[in-house]
């Protein structure tokens, strides 16, 4: 049911329900055709519900001279007319009983209505014009209050006019107040209200601080939905205008928007987080983030007003219909996972956003004209909100119990796997160290037989060398292994001193062989420049590179190694020109065991580059590898000065 032009207009929509109502409306529709207000000394409030008379201007440019002679028709009771661009002027008529007090106090509202025009009658015969509105300075108000309050002389048969032009809902209520009355009244409202603001200003700081403690992006991003809901209800109630006076003609327009944007991109961003929509439902994702962006992309135009363009209305009408589209799809998705796993956090997610829910769609209703303005209609979206944090706080501290629970399972496992990893590495190296024993003996053994039996046929020679080589290579993993274990544990202390850089690589290129050693070129290297390092475990290190370089490079081909000293410390860089390896098989690299597919045939235990690892972290720098197409492995040694 919508009001104009002074008569009710009923659209086919509500046909139905004019029907289902039309029982509960008789009352008020009694009390529409009362005689004129009678104010008494005993009637410290008077609410105008079903006394005012309607008249809408369709053109909004009728002076007030005119409006008198205008056909008034008298509204039934406390119903919104709805949206439009109307401007719509109301009276009431006037008389005082001989003991009534002479002065009142005229309250409109609702409290975001834009221009409201207050004309009242003097005793002269003349009227009095109070010019008030959200958007209007707030000095202007007669009645500093965040209702559009003024003072009225009242007189038998006096009239009072008033005018509401706004693009909100026509929600228009007035009641006339003793003022002692009026003053008591709007210092308690105002304390209650002030507890409530109260109450949201401290949930908000709590999530705020809770979010950055435990680095949780669910906590944060609902302080920044609550922050929106906090002005959104701090516009809604006059308290914008009321607490931002020096410019509050910018600031109660653009803190509501402010805050309509930053909540939705909040909201949103807390359902991708708490749904964990990247791993479980991608493309959804994907379409959060877009409307996140979407809604952060909007603020700049929020702040500046004069940015705003009619292409911009797609733009938020884009923007309104993907919160809508998220909100259902969250919703749904939430009864989902309470189906799949029963975890009761689900489902209090889910009561605690239908709540809200149902209090924006009664406040729209009664926006819209289907429901009165009462009490309850009028509060009822506040009161959810609250109902809300209140629900929702449970289920975030359900979460927090949950991830509490996780992080000791995980910690728990984590304990186990270490223990069960320090249990095989003291087994492998107990073994480690009895290898070394027999394999000292194995070589010595063949050894022996070298030296005694000088001249045996070539094939069993061949035999005995590969036993002797075997036994060393065996032995070298051995020592290997145990000094690395040594550097883990830190019962190895390293010996630095000063050794020069090109003794030590020319050491390391002879104990490869002589026929490794032709393949074997400097690219670069100081004469007789020192560095502080242990030569012992640095020479294993470089000598695990060239084995691999010479093992992995076509023998024809040459392994370039050389070293650089400069200010920040001593890079050794050893060269190959073999297959190289992929990204994925560069970021394994190191990893124990670990062998790429070009080692398929040859020989490698795959903890090589592990071991040299361990060394150069030892002494505190890095080991890089890059793989250039075509041009095999350069591989950097790094040690600080």
């Amino acid at each position: 049911m919508t009001w104009r032009r002074g008569r009710a207009v009923p659209t086919p929509a509500w046909l139905l329900f004019s029907m289902l109502y039309a029982l509960l409306l008789m009352p008020a529709l009694a009390s529409a055709s009362a005689p004129a207000l009678r104010l008494s000394a005993h009637t410290p409030r008077l609410s105008l519900e079903g006394r005012l008379e309607h008249f809408a201007d369709t053109t909004g440019t009728l002076p007030f001279e005119a409006i008198p002679r205008q056909s008034f028709v008298r509204l039934p009771g406390s119903r919104s007319l709805g949206y439009d661009t109307n401007a719509h002027w109301f009276r009431v008529a006037l008389n005082p009983t001989a003991d009534a007090p002479s002065q009142w106090v005229l309250a409109i509202g609702s409290p975001e209505l834009e221009e409201v025009d207050v004309w009242v009658e003097q005793r002269t015969g003349d009227y009095r014009h109070y010019a008030m509105g959200y958007h209007r300075p707030f000095e202007n108000r007669p009645v500093r209050t965040r209702l559009f309050a003024a003072p009225v002389e009242v007189f038998s048969g006096m009239h009072v006019y008033f005018r509401v032009h706004t693009t909100n809902a026509i929600v228009v209520h007035a009641e006339l107040w003793q003022v002692q009355a009026f003053s008591a009244h709007e210092t308690r409202s105002n304390f209650y209200r002030g507890m409530y603001f109260g109450l949201l200003l401290i949930v908000v700081m709590f999530y705020c601080i809770l979010g950055a403690r435990l680095r949780e992006v669910v906590m944060a991003a609902y302080a920044g939905y609550i922050a929106s809901q906090l002005l959104f209800h701090l516009g809604t109630n006059g308290y914008l205008p009321v607490l931002l006076t020096a410019h509050a003609a910018w600031f109660t327009d653009a803190l509501p928007r402010i805050g309509w944007l930053g909540g939705a991109a909040s909201i949103v961003l807390m359902w991708d987080r708490l749904l964990n929509l990247k791993q479980a439902h991608p493309r959804i994702h994907r379409l959060y983030l877009f409307t996140v962006l979407l809604n952060i992309g909007l603020l700049p135009f929020a702040l500046a007003p004069a940015l705003v363009g009619p292409w911009l209305l797609h733009v938020v009408t884009l923007a309104n219909a993907l919160n809508s589209l998220n909100f259902l799809i969250s919703m749904v998705l939430l009864l989902r996972f309470w189906w799949r796993s029963r975890r009761g956090e689900f489902m209090v997610y889910f009561v605690a956003f239908v709540i809200p829910a149902a209090g924006a769609s009664i406040n729209s209703a009664m926006n819209l004209g289907v429901l009165s303005q009462n009490a309850v209609t009028s509060n009822f979206y506040q009161v959810a909100v609250l109902v809300h944090v209140l629900v929702m706080s449970y289920g975030l501290a359900l979460r927090l119990r949950q991830l509490q629970y996780d992080k000791v399972a995980a910690q728990q496992e984590s304990a186990v796997v270490t223990r069960r990893s320090e249990e095989q590495r003291r087994f492998v190296a107990m073994l480690s160290h009895e290898f070394g024993n027999p394999l000292a003996a194995i070589d010595r053994a063949a050894q022996m037989i070298q030296i005694k039996l000088q001249e045996l046929p070539s094939p069993e020679a061949q035999r005995l060398a590969q036993i002797r080589s075997n036994a060393a290579t065996l032995s070298g993993f051995v020592d290997n292994f145990l000094m690395t274990e040594a550097l883990d544990r830190g019962t190895l202390a390293l010996s630095l001193e000063p050794c020069v850089i090109r003794a030590l690589l020319e050491n390391a290129i002879r104990l490869q062989g002589d026929m490794a050693g032709e393949r074997l070129l400097f690219s670069e290297c100081p004469e007789e420049a020192a560095f502080d390092l242990d030569s012992t475990l640095i020479g294993v290190a470089v000598g695990n590179l060239l084995t691999n370089a010479l093992r992995y490079s076509p023998p024809e081909n040459p392994v370039a190694i050389g070293a650089m000293l400069d200010e920040e410390g001593l890079r050794i860089r050893v060269v190959d020109q073999g297959p190289g390896m992929s990204d994925d098989e560069l970021d394994k690299l190191g990893t124990p065991y670990f062998r790429a597919a070009s080692s398929l045939g040859k020989k490698g235990s795959g903890l090589g580059y592990h071991f040299t690892r361990r060394i150069v972290e030892a002494h505190g720098g890095t080991l890089t590898v890059c793989s250039p197409a075509g041009s095999g492995l350069e591989v950097e040694i790094f040690l600080p000065s």
